[in-house]
This record gives structure tokens, C-alpha cells and sequence, in this order.
């Protein structure tokens, strides 16, 4: 077991540190390779990432429950028809992201808000989780959990807006929580600041993901959790590291 901790550790931040160069604006050139028949793909890229970071338990806090964490969610290469990243050579890219989450009493439900500012492109959202089996002392049923989520896109090239709606379960074992889950993302975006195009252009998309991972809990109040993903086809990862009460 505590080989098995370390080996997990290891590997989030081993992705953690990985994904810290891919966060080095991988959308620079959208002013020079944008098109009106390239946007489509291009949003579809976007919208998975920012509704990989949804979700990492299929369980709620719980009231007076509260969480604040860290994390990334990385693509490993575009869409073969996102040809805006293929032709600036974009290999792997991905988006960080800071996110912070309390119970609601009586309800069972959590409310979360997150938000990321990198190289001029700015996200913000929210959103909710509603716990809909909890296992209790029958820890060989799952925990699931059904979320949704709201985000705002603003970007010096495009504006936006990106729906998300999840279901996830999850183990609640001692140590190491495993998790899987499925995803569904709307996302739109509308074209600005860019010379060959008119503003108001714009494409929207709408695609499904799934994500199997774990969450370790190292120490009292602390987790990490690292998971593969398939972004709307495409493979990925996703990890991070908080604080949970």
C-alpha cells in the first residue's frame, strides 16, 4: 500500500510539473490560423478541457464540508481536424485551474466556484454537485454523483460561454478512492480582434468525455488524484492536489 501511495504521488506531480509547460499560451496564434470552417474543432478542444476539471470523486463534501484545490487538465495533442493548434505546431496543451467548494446544508448538495487567468485568456464558473447515492458502511456500492457547471470564456482573439453536465462514482476506501466518470460539454464561441475575420463569428459544439482515476488521501485533510481522460475522442490526463475539511 505505501508503494502504491508513493508510485501515485509520484505521478501527479510528475504530470503536474509536465503540464506546467504546456499551460505557456498554446493560443497565440489563433489570430494568424483562425478560420470560420476551423473554428468548430478548435471549440471542441477548448470545451473538453474546461469540463475535465469537474469533477475527481463520485461523492459530495457533505455540510459543514469545504475544499479548495489545484488543478490541470491536459490534452495530449489536438483534434486531428484542430488544425488553428496543428499549424502552430501545438503538441500537447492544457489549462490549470483553481477551484473552491463548500456543502449547502439540508440538501446534500455542494456549491463550487473556479477560475483561471493565464496569458490573457481568463475562465470563470461554477457550479453544482448533488449527491445522489452515498454508501455509508456498504463500501462495496459506490458513491455517484451528478454535477453541472457554467464558465465564461474571454480571450483577447474570442469570447464564450461552456455548459457541462457529469455523472461520476467512486469508491470510498480507506486510502486510495478510485473514480470513473462521464461528461457532457456545450461550448460556444464567438470570434473578436481578428483581422480576417468579421467579430461575431462564431461555433459551437457539443461532445461527450469520460475520465477513470483515483484520489489518494496522503495525509489528513490533504489529496491528490490523477485519472485518464478521453476528451471528446481525444486521450488525456487530469490531476491536481487540495486541502479538504
Amino acid at each position: 500500500m505505501k508503494r502504491s501511495l508513493k508510485m501515485m504521488s509520484v505521478f501527479v506531480l510528475s504530470l503536474m510539473v509536465f503540464s506546467s509547460g504546456v499551460w505557456a499560451d498554446p493560443f497565440e496564434d489563433f489570430k494568424k490560423n483562425a478560420t470560420q470552417q476551423l473554428l468548430k474543432p478548435f471549440v471542441e478542444d477548448l470545451g473538453g478541457l474546461i469540463g475535465g476539471a469537474d469533477f475527481n470523486s463520485g461523492r459530495t463534501l457533505g455540510f459543514p464540508g469545504f475544499d479548495i484545490g489545484l488543478g490541470a487538465v491536459v490534452q495530449f495533442k489536438p483534434n486531428s481536424d484542430n488544425l488553428i493548434l496543428k499549424n502552430a505546431d501545438v503538441n500537447a496543451f492544457g489549462l490549470p485551474s483553481v477551484q473552491v467548494s463548500a456543502a449547502i446544508p439540508v440538501i446534500g448538495m455542494d456549491i463550487a466556484a473556479r477560475g483561471l487567468s493565464v496569458s490573457g485568456l481568463s475562465i470563470i464558473g461554477g457550479g453544482l454537485r448533488y449527491g445522489v447515492h452515498k454508501s455509508g458502511i456498504a463500501k462495496f456500492i459506490p458513491d455517484i454523483m451528478v454535477s453541472a457547471f457554467y464558465d465564461t470564456i474571454k480571450y483577447d482573439y474570442f469570447k464564450g460561454n461552456h455548459y457541462s453536465f457529469d455523472v461520476s462514482a467512486s469508491f470510498d476506501l480507506p486510502i486510495i478512492k478510485p473514480f470513473v466518470g462521464l461528461g457532457y460539454d456545450k461550448t460556444k464561441l464567438e470570434i473578436e480582434n481578428v483581422p480576417t475575420l468579421p467579430d461575431g463569428v462564431d461555433a459551437s459544439t457539443g461532445k461527450s468525455r469520460m475520465t477513470i482515476g483515483a484520489k489518494i488521501i496522503p495525509f489528513p485533510f490533504t489529496y491528490l488524484f490523477g485519472a485518464y481522460s478521453m476528451f471528446h475522442g481525444n486521450s488525456g490526463a487530469q490531476m491536481g492536489l487540495g486541502i479538504k475539511f
